[in-house]
């Protein structure tokens, strides 16, 4: 699933390059400037928040989603980066299990 997702960017930088730039460290596209940050307190749905430790998404990043998202839980996977869901696959589906199964 990675792969394909690196290869289909790959194929067709179109989109990506428009939006984000030549890469997340380098933003210079559409969405240099976006943000929901202000209206993040319309949010009416259970959330969860995870992260890589190791991600640049860093505490300081993400703290305005779990301080004003009236529902939510926040997440570190210890051992991941950007992709837990791969990096750490069984402790990250079990935790997201769980968060489903509270709302099932």
């Amino acid at each position: 699933m990675v792969a394909r997702t690196f290869a289909a960017i790959e194929e067709d930088p179109t989109v990506y390059h428009t939006m984000n730039g030549p890469n997340e460290f380098h933003v210079i596209g559409t969405m240099r400037d976006w943000t929901i940050v202000d209206r993040l307190h319309r949010i009416e749905a259970p959330t969860l928040v995870f992260r890589g430790f190791y991600h640049e998404a860093t505490e300081a990043c993400v703290q305005p989603l779990l301080d004003l998202i009236p529902r939510v839980e926040g997440l570190v996977f210890p051992n991941s980066s950007h992709m837990p869901h791969v990096e750490e696959k069984h402790d990250c589906l079990a935790a997201v299990g769980r968060f489903l199964a509270k709302y099932d």
